[in-house]
């Protein structure tokens, strides 16, 4: 017991060698004692001497299982292994260190000594957080805070584990309780009460956080701001622009500020201070990506695909940033090279893509859009390539089946390619995924009754499929079987009389072929009403528009439709007609060029060759 004393005595003076010369002393004096072993333990503990702490309360276990400081100590040095705040020994692993502190501090949870020590029963919770075992942490966080009172790390984790069970009520009121006591707190209620999508109330949280502080910091005021984006239908928008234009007035470069001004103005239906937002932000970070999305995504329903590759070109050279992540350059890229492919920059799409998958090479959607970019540039091979090196893979992708099929149509080896395709698609030709795909490739390969006989079982079996209708529709008009295209489409309006493609397709089938034209017209009006902007639909337009007679009212929605769509070879063919009608022979010469040079879709090259060096000659 003196020895003992003098250890003690001789720690509590900073003298951390006479003390562990004491402690040796006493242990060799009573070696089967086990509680000289765990006062040891405790001591090279304190001294951060986590492996002979570790030994020690080893031996105190050894001789008594149930020594209290033996367990604490091995609880709290296997702890700190687990969270890190110690290197562990080798061999070892975080999963175990933590399972290990568990066991001990669980031994000793109900003693008289942990009872008291609110740190050990804290510790403990943690590393039931940590090890995913919210439920079993929940009530000992809940006796904690009924000591310490709503503040404090316990208070953090309690909500955190609620949260964790999903019960977001029962944490929401646990915060509410600690932001009253403690305004740090409202940062943390706005969060759980945005995860249960009550924008308005999250508002209102950061809100009165902000106002409790002196000086509230950025991330409470733009937290704020993106909860009133949050509020449906717009309605915290101008409180939002109120919000920014204020913060911005003092801190006018901050990109996230003016990435939420941009969103802002978008749900005011303001667009063209959107965009001017979008751009001040880009000014003062050119990669600042969550703009650069926000904007593509703007152009994108704007159908204006020049202004999504000139946003985003740059990405393609620059080297990326420390903090982006692989997945969103590679959206973007996506984005790009989508946005070429309309314009007719085949080669630039491939580009694109080529970049993106570099980034993300084992995805097949990737795969697929580089193989698709390759067919619209004419290389046939190199679509193949792709196509079969990523079903090595992705042997059942359907995406990869097609566009392998497509590369083989257009590489002349048909049969081969249909046969491959109808092999690899097997059973799913019964599904709707596999049906749409051999549909898709006996159409190419022109073998149009099989395509029509593998979608009508497919709509027998789902009659009111507006999907499946409408591509059995698009195979009778490509079959040239038209009363039957007709019979399919006018089924599809009967159930649902606003279906655009389904009035935009009829309308245009039947002015193509000089039918019904008025009639013709007015269904493609009525889809315009329905996507005033949508290039496809204005081509139907202009073209219906053509066939009337009335060339010189089809000028407008063609040169709108072929600028969007400059990659559409009828588009460009269409507006070539129709600039020829008017005698601007040059511009309609120009349009044949970039029709052949197109996606080759419904294009009749020969004719349109013949068509070309008629326009030239001035005829």
């Amino acid at each position: 017991m003196f020895e003992f004393l003098l250890a003690r005595r001789a720690e509590a003076s900073d003298d951390a060698k006479a003390a562990e010369a004491a402690f040796t002393r006493a242990v060799a004096l009573d070696p089967t004692a086990a509680e000289l072993h765990a006062e040891l333990a405790g001591f090279y503990a304190r001294q951060n001497r986590a492996a002979e702490a570790v030994a020690a309360a080893g031996k105190a276990l050894a001789l008594d299982a149930s020594s209290e400081e033996g367990h604490r100590i091995l609880g709290l040095v296997n702890a700190a292994w687990a969270d890190g705040v110690v290197d562990g020994p080798a061999g070892g692993s975080e999963d175990a260190w933590r399972a290990e502190a568990i066991t001990h501090l669980q031994t000793v949870q109900n003693s008289p000594a942990m009872a008291t020590d609110l740190g050990l029963q804290l510790t403990l919770a943690r590393q039931l957080l940590g090890a995913d075992r919210a439920a079993d942490a929940v009530p000992l966080l809940e006796r904690i805070v009924s000591q310490t009172g709503p503040a404090g790390e316990p208070v953090s984790m309690l909500a955190e584990a609620l949260r964790s069970l999903g019960q977001l009520e029962r944490a929401t009121t646990v915060l509410e309780q600690a932001a009253a006591a403690n305004p740090r707190y409202f940062m943390a209620l706005g969060d759980i009460l945005e995860r249960q999508s009550k924008f308005e109330e999250a508002a209102d949280a950061f809100d009165r956080g902000a106002k409790a502080l002196r000086t509230p910091g950025r991330e409470l005021r733009l937290r704020r701001v993106n909860a009133l984006l949050g509020i449906p239908d717009g309605k915290g928008a101008e409180r939002a622009v109120t919000a920014l234009t204020e913060y911005l007035t003092a801190t006018p470069k901050d990109a996230a500020a003016h990435y939420l001004l941009a969103r802002a103005h978008l749900q005011r239906n303001d667009t063209a201070a959107a965009v001017k937002a979008g751009q001040q932000a880009l000014a003062i970070e050119p990669r600042h990506l969550p703009t650069l999305t926000l904007l593509a995504a703007h152009y994108r329903d704007r159908y204006d695909y020049a202004a999504i590759a000139a946003l985003l070109a740059p990405i393609e050279t620059a080297e990326a940033g420390r903090n982006e992540s692989p997945g969103d350059i590679v959206r973007l890229l996506a984005e790009l090279g989508g946005a070429r492919q309309q314009l007719g920059d085949a080669a630039g799409a491939a580009t694109a893509f080529e970049k993106a998958r570099a980034l993300m090479p084992d995805s097949a959607p990737l795969a697929t859009a580089l193989a698709q970019a390759y067919l619209q540039a004419g290389r046939a091979d190199a679509a193949m390539k792709v196509a079969r090196e990523a079903r090595a893979a992705a042997a059942g992708d359907l995406g990869l089946i097609r566009v392998e099929a497509l590369a083989g149509i257009r590489a002349g080896r048909a049969a081969d390619a249909v046969t491959t395709a109808e092999a690899a698609v097997g059973g799913r030709r019964a599904q709707v995924s596999g049906a749409f795909v051999l549909a898709d490739v006996y159409q190419d390969a022109k073998r149009h009754a099989e395509a029509i006989g593998v979608l009508t079982p497919l709509l027998a079996a789902r009659p009111d499929d507006d999907a499946v209708a409408f591509r059995l529709g698009a195979a009778y008009d490509t079959a040239g079987r038209v009363p039957d295209a007709e019979k399919a489409f006018r089924a599809i309006l009967g159930r649902d009389p606003l279906n655009a493609n389904a009035l935009n397709y009829l309308g245009y089938m039947l002015a193509n072929r000089g039918m019904k034209l008025p009639e013709a017209l007015a269904l493609v009006d009525r889809a315009l009403v329905v996507e005033p902007d949508n290039p496809a639909f204005l081509d139907s337009r202009g073209w219906a528009l053509f066939k009337l007679g009335r060339t010189a009212d089809a000028e407008g929605p063609l040169r709108q439709a072929a600028t969007a769509l400059g990659g559409s070879s009828v588009i460009q063919f269409h507006f070539a007609e129709v600039l020829a009608a008017l005698g601007k022979r040059d511009e309609a010469a120009s349009r044949l060029e970039q029709a052949l040079k197109g996606d080759g879709v419904d294009l009749d090259r020969a004719a349109v060759e013949r068509r070309l060096a008629q326009v030239r000659r001035g005829r």
